[in-house]
């Protein structure tokens, strides 16, 4: 969060035309909250030898490797954002092919942030529980650069 907080600071002071995908993206990350975010299984990548990390998938959230790239991108697109002190950014893979999540779906999130076929498959009472919000939240398609 600090690292959007950053970004759009930096954004809205330079007049950027792009600063209110950035703030969108924070109220995703917000909205999501920790139980929304994905955990890592921590590996090395065969070629280097350096630690990768290999993001497990969320079956029940909205699709978001590209956006959630973008986040991540952030520590090595905008250097001046961070100083050279403290853990250093490893990678962190995201893709189909990893193993799933064991974490449970998060109540209360806008339904935009759910997986549509993943909503269909649920029974009503497991549907209820969820307790999604009446709120109009906007999902942006973002161009893919």
């Amino acid at each position: 969060m600090t690292t959007l907080q950053r970004t759009i600071d930096i954004k809205l002071e330079e007049c950027a035309t792009d600063a209110p995908i950035w703030q969108w993206l924070r109220e995703v990350i917000e909205k999501l909250g920790e139980d929304g975010m994905s955990s890592d299984e921590s590996d090395t990548d065969k070629r280097t030898g350096l630690p990768i990390y290999h993001v497990t998938n969320m079956k029940w959230r909205q699709k978001m490797v590209y956006e959630l790239n973008m986040v991540d991108k952030l520590r090595l697109v905008d250097r001046d954002l961070y100083s050279g002190w403290g853990a250093k950014p490893i990678p962190r893979l995201r893709d189909e092919r990893n193993s799933d999540s064991c974490r449970a779906s998060p109540k209360e999130i806008p339904k935009k942030l759910y997986s549509a076929e993943w909503l269909q498959d649920q029974m009503p009472r497991k549907y209820r529980e969820l307790m999604i919000p009446n709120e109009d939240f906007q999902w942006l398609q973002l161009l893919k650069k």
